[in-house]
């Protein structure tokens, strides 16, 4: 093709694309390395120009220089004869040595490319200076002026057409604005129409509920709210006679007793506690000592001996009598089968409490066993919530021992048949239109990355919640581990309503009560019950070095927390490269930035901890991830010395894997992985959001283990609030020192709501009390659960996994454990799936034995009929 001035490009391809292809290397902002880099990327075009391009660039380079020539003669006033004969032999001049102008191709680098397009466009733009045309012209019509006149006109009638357009686009844009402002009101009226009949249709429910008995609960005993049992005993129990004696006795100044005086109080009136209550007036007795053995009176601490100790009692039934039947208080069971009675199942899990006047160990130690769990599993009003916080003691003890070795003599012998058929129904036809239309909302409105069962959930008590129909569920996922008190547990709702109506929110900028408050208690409780380097039962918790050993940060989720704690990683590790070479933190040639995670982990879902959260599925939609990110196998010794280098600046653990399956790690794995650590300077993090805070039986899932085992950060979120949004990061000094003032921050976390409802929440789950229940009842469930592999071996791997109350169910098809949550549910449990292969069970952690009991019987159930 004619470029302009005289040459035509061979092949082609001519000069201004080339100079086109190659105005990368033009860009400023690159630096060097970068452009040298994307030769090994990506070349262009002509990576090595051929010869005839280097002809045509010779030969352009003559031409200019003739034309440089003529123009100067020109202005020096010379005619146009003198100049055509200067110029023709400055150009047969040039023409004899067209190899000094432009390098040989053997000569040339790659990147001499980049160095010809250069070169070319600085001369193109001399030229269009001597020219006197724009610099940015296009080669060719730099030398045709009518050219030029009609891009002018081009450009500003395109320029006319873009202000057209753009005014026709934003009048259409306030149509479209007003239609969609009106389109607003019509759905706001509509949404008004119709709450205005759902909320009638509910009420017209509502009536039609009270008029018909409660629905029947198949299969499940529910304790009735107003506990309706226990006024029934009361006019069974011998109060009535103490009030006809009161009426007949001519003295009424005394004030009423709270319990009356059962026989047994009668014949050991003589004793000095009894007479001192006679005739002292107390309102409350104090307690009698039953007759027992010795063995019995050791192992129970001695409680009642003065008044002032004595503890607070419920109403309704004496002291002196036998602890009220909880199976009294609960809704009659569904019949059972012959495969039941025949196991004595009806007796052995509801055991009868004895009274006072049989004198057998075993019995008297199941009656206080019975008495303690019936307390723990009712809600308690909040001057008892209190005193459970504070550790009173006012609040009963029991054996955990006696307790345990008569859970264990109660373990069946055959898995249960009582659940073979499902027990509800979820089809459309089922479902009620309030059911319906929220469902239909959701659909419309809500963003579908959830799989939900087709029902909604209404309200919830403790370990159970109610759907909008009526129907009810054993809770056996608690939010995903969340609910550790339960569902609307009455002093999490009093804190709530307390602290919100004082002060629900003040930002990071300022202090404010309870944030210091939990973190203290975070601190010291590690530092008393074991973990990020704390010995359990170490130093004392009112110790300076206790107080000064760790920091913590509050974040509003787990995700936040583990985001967090990278992050804080990252700059430690910088900080201990620069110390170890003299370079500068800020060095982006700093290497140690590596972290290291583990397969079927879980960390969260944004793009930071979805990044060591190594699941395919959660990862595949979101590439590219953060890079540097190395994946090891849980357990596995061999890899830490390849995994864990000097580059590394963090690694990050689930001591029990939660959404992986439930499996734990080794404490010989642990040990080294601390060593490796410690071997390469990397930050080792537990995400211990899960299995954290007593889930696993103690309060870290690590607090047993030595010391040689222990993280450098903890963090934790679930169940530090029951439900309420909150996270943390528990870290230790030589970690915290890195970060200061800017470095982090959170706009919601630590706000004082979440603060104090994680405080009276911890409050209550370190309690010795709370404690020895949950470990009695988790021992029980997992005796339960040891059982399965051996009655339902072909479906079911042989070892249970976790500790405390996480556990897993391992199968061998893949396919098993969505078809048992799915079974479960449908009688009326709630279950979770964990990883590929397991089914995961993470109850409250007040769950009763009752409760436990029929998860229990759910899940054999659903084997069964799984396995046919």
């Amino acid at each position: 093709m004619y470029n302009g001035i005289g040459l035509t490009t061979p092949r082609g391809s001519g000069t201004n694309g080339y100079v086109m292809r190659n105005l990368s290397a033009l860009r400023v902002h690159e630096t060097a390395a970068d452009r040298a880099a994307a030769w090994d990327v990506a070349p262009p075009k002509h990576k090595e120009p051929d010869e005839a391009i280097l002809e045509h660039e010779r030969k352009r380079k003559v031409e200019v220089k003739c034309l440089e020539l003529q123009l100067q003669l020109e202005d020096d006033g010379l005619d146009e004869a003198t100049i055509e004969t200067r110029v023709d032999e400055l150009r047969t001049t040039l023409n004899k040595d067209l190899a000094s102008l432009a390098p040989s191709a053997k000569k040339l680098k790659p990147s001499d490319t980049h160095g010809i397009a250069a070169a070319k466009k600085t001369e193109l733009d001399r030229m269009a200076r001597a020219l006197g045309t724009r610099s940015n012209y296009t080669e060719g019509d730099a030398f045709d002026r009518e050219k030029q006149e009609e891009n002018k006109m081009r450009r500003m009638v395109e320029r006319e057409e873009r202000e057209r357009k753009r005014e026709e686009d934003k009048s259409r844009w306030l149509e479209q604005k007003q239609k969609w402002e009106a389109e607003k009101r019509e759905r706001d009226r509509l949404r008004r129409r119709e709450e205005d009949r759902i909320r009638r249709e509910k009420e017209e429910v509502g009536r039609r509920k009270e008029k018909m008995p409660p629905p029947p609960v198949p299969a499940f005993r529910d304790r009735p709210r107003d506990y309706r049992g226990e006024r029934d005993r009361r006019s069974r129990s011998p109060r009535r006679e103490r009030d006809i004696r009161r009426r007949r006795s001519p003295s009424r100044s005394l004030p009423p007793r709270r319990c009356s005086p059962s026989p047994l109080h009668s014949k050991r009136s003589r004793s000095p506690d009894r007479a001192d209550y006679r005739h002292s007036g107390s309102v409350t007795p104090p307690p009698v000592v039953p007759r027992r053995p010795r063995e019995r009176s050791e192992s129970l601490p001695r409680r009642g001996r003065d008044r002032s100790e004595t503890p607070p009692r419920r109403r309704g039934w004496d002291r002196s009598e036998s602890p009220p039947r909880k199976d009294r208080e609960l809704s009659p069971p569904p019949p059972r089968n012959e495969s039941d009675q025949d196991r004595g199942r009806n007796g052995s899990r509801s055991p009868r409490p004895t009274g006072r006047g049989r004198s057998a160990s075993s019995n008297s130690s199941m009656s206080a066993s019975m008495h303690s769990t019936a307390r723990l599993a009712h809600p308690l009003p909040a001057t008892r919530l209190q005193i459970l916080a504070r550790g009173s003691s006012a609040t009963p003890l029991v054996a955990p021992r006696r307790y345990a070795s008569n859970v264990v003599s109660e373990l069946p012998t055959s898995p249960s048949t009582r659940y073979l058929k499902s027990i509800y129904d979820f089809s459309v036809n089922t479902q009620s239109a309030a059911t319906k239309n929220t469902i239909a909302l959701g659909d419309e409105y809500l963003l579908p990355v959830y799989a939900r069962p087709p029902f909604v959930l209404s309200h919830g008590r403790g370990s159970w919640v109610w759907d909008a129909d009526g129907r009810k569920f054993l809770d056996f996922s608690a939010g995903i581990a969340v609910n550790a008190l339960g569902h609307a547990d009455p002093g999490v709702s009093e804190v709530l309503q307390q602290q919100s109506s004082t002060l629900l929110h003040t930002s990071n900028v300022y202090y404010n009560e309870w944030a210091p408050k939990l973190a203290e208690l975070l601190v010291t409780l590690t530092n008393k019950e074991g973990g990020l380097g704390y010995a359990a039962g170490g130093t004392s918790p009112s110790s300076s070095a206790a107080k000064q050993g760790a920091k913590v940060f509050f974040s509003n989720s787990g995700t936040e927390a583990n985001e967090g704690a990278l992050k804080i990683a990252r700059k430690v590790g910088k900080d201990r490269w620069a110390t170890a070479t003299g370079g500068k933190v800020d060095d982006p040639s700093c290497p140690k930035m590596g972290i290291v995670c583990f397969e079927n982990s879980f960390h969260g879902r944004s793009m930071g901890a979805l990044s060591v959260t190594s699941t395919e599925k959660y990862q595949m939609p979101f590439r590219p991830l953060i890079p540097g990110v190395s994946v090891g196998k849980l357990n596995d010794l061999e890899c830490l010395h390849r995994l864990v280098t000097d580059d590394t600046c963090a690694v990050i653990v689930e001591p029990i894997q939660g959404e992986g399956g439930a499996t734990a790690a080794t404490e010989e794995w642990l040990r080294a992985l601390r060593k490796r650590c410690d071997e390469t300077g990397a930050v080792l993090i537990f995400d211990e959001i899960q299995c954290g805070l007593y889930r696993s039986g103690n309060l870290w899932a690590h607090s047993a283990l030595p010391i040689d085992c222990h993280p450098d950060v903890i963090t934790m979120a679930k169940p530090l609030a029951n439900g309420y949004p909150i996270g943390a990061v528990l870290l230790r000094d030589t970690i915290a020192s890195t970060m200061t003032a800017g470095t982090h921050g959170t706009t919601f976390g630590g706000s004082p709501t979440a603060c104090a409802v994680g405080h009276h929440v911890l409050n209550r789950l370190s309690d010795r009390v709370f404690v020895a229940h949950m470990k009695e009842m988790s021992g029980y469930m997992n005796g339960r659960l040891e059982v399965l592999p051996k009655w339902f071996s072909a479906i079911i791997q042989p070892h249970v996994r976790g500790r405390g109350f996480i556990r897993g169910l391992g199968f061998n098809d893949v396919s098993h454990p969505g078809e048992v949550v799915q079974l479960a549910r449908e009688r009326g449990v709630f279950l979770l799936t964990a990883g590929k292969d397991a089914v995961r069970l993470v109850p409250s952690l007040n769950v009763t034995k009752e409760e436990v009991d029929i998860a229990m019987d759910v899940l054999e159930g659903c084997l069964s009929s799984l396995r046919g």
